[in-house]
């Protein structure tokens, strides 16, 4: 039996090859020495070298609140070089989400020549364990194309039409994942909080808009708020600001917001503020333009504390509105009510030094 080599996987041994003498004839003497070459050990050839990278999660339910304590859990496998030769490593990985729902994973890889990871693939199905529920089978994963050594996905429940009932959508880099994964905290909104000259000059124009990342300023979708601190008003009121694109044939003008008030389901009214169209006649004929409506209402000061006060509560949920047109089109857009209570905290900041 052969020793083991320094990293602890045993040496196979060399099959004993006698070759002739010098004065042998060169072809034999060459035929004698690539057969040599071709039973060295592959045992004592380097070890492949490997790297590490991250796989972040969120893990959401369908009203988008987080879900706390769910463990992830799967395999994968990356190939470097030939597929008749390849070298290959299979890593099983898992994690357990925290409050915010957020989970990651380290997960080893091969490393390309520029250290760059490979690209680990799914070798079967992922599978999500909720808090006293069995393992849901769940989609297969892949991490780090092209050589980027993190990853962020997000898992909704509920919403899915294949692999099981939770959807899983990419999220492109970490500043598009925090304003998902940390919108329940109120440090979120503050680090991000835009000051600036109110409107008139008199008082500190706060806003949130920054929170909200978004990829592309073309086809943004987003629901801010904003306040004016020190104005001549005395108790500010708090402004709803709304960025809606879609793809159809016609803007939806949208026109009421309803919501829960200060004393039950309350309805205002939406003011538009601007529009856009973006469309050729391609698109025209496919009905796939592209619109764009920005819209705002206002709440006053005192709903706008009552609001912040549900940051409280456990879980950190979110306030819902409602909005609707004419022609009967609809959404839901949320706003947590970390985000009220992180305005409400700016507005009262003077008074607080």
């Amino acid at each position: 039996m052969a020793a083991p080599d320094p990293t602890g996987t045993a040496r196979r041994a060399v099959p004993f090859l006698r070759c002739p003498p010098m004065t042998s004839p060169s072809t034999a003497r060459l035929a004698c020495t690539l057969a040599a070459l071709l039973l060295a050990p592959a045992a004592q050839a380097a070890p492949p070298a490997t790297t590490e990278g991250t796989a972040h999660f969120l893990i959401v339910d369908a009203q988008d609140a987080p879900i706390a304590g769910a463990t992830l859990a799967g395999a994968c496998e990356a190939r470097l070089g030939p597929f008749w030769n390849a070298e290959k490593l299979l890593t099983r990985w898992s994690c357990t989400s925290d409050a915010d729902g957020v989970c990651s994973a380290r997960i080893a890889t091969l490393a390309q020549p520029d250290g760059k990871p490979v690209e680990c693939r799914g070798t079967e199905r992922s599978t999500l364990t909720e808090k006293g529920a069995s393992a849901a089978r769940i989609s297969y994963h892949a991490f780090f194309p092209k050589g980027v050594g993190t990853s962020h996905t997000l898992l909704k429940k509920g919403t899915a039409w294949k692999d099981g009932e939770y959807l899983f959508k990419a999220i492109p880099n970490q500043a598009a994942f925090e304003s998902v994964a940390h919108r329940y905290r109120i440090g979120h909104y503050a680090q991000r909080m835009r000051t600036g000259p109110a409107p008139g000059g008199q008082g500190t124009l706060l806003s949130t808009q920054a929170a909200h990342h978004q990829e592309s300023a073309d086809f943004q979708n987003l629901t801010y708020l904003s306040a004016v601190r020190g104005g001549p008003a005395g108790a500010a009121a708090v402004r709803v600001s709304m960025v809606l694109t879609y793809v159809d044939y016609t803007f939806h003008r949208y026109a009421t917001a309803r919501f829960d008030g200060a004393a039950g389901p309350q309805t205002a009214a939406l003011t538009a503020q601007s529009d856009k169209t973006t469309c050729n006649l391609r698109d025209l004929m496919e009905r796939k333009c592209t619109y764009r409506e920005d819209l705002e209402f206002t709440i006053d000061a005192a709903l706008a504390r009552q609001l912040a006060g549900r940051y409280a509560a456990q879980p950190h949920g979110n306030w819902v509105l409602r909005i609707a047109s004419a022609q009967g089109h609809e959404r839901s857009l949320p706003v947590a009510y970390a985000e009220l209570a992180a305005l409400v905290a700016a507005l009262d900041a003077p008074a607080q030094r």
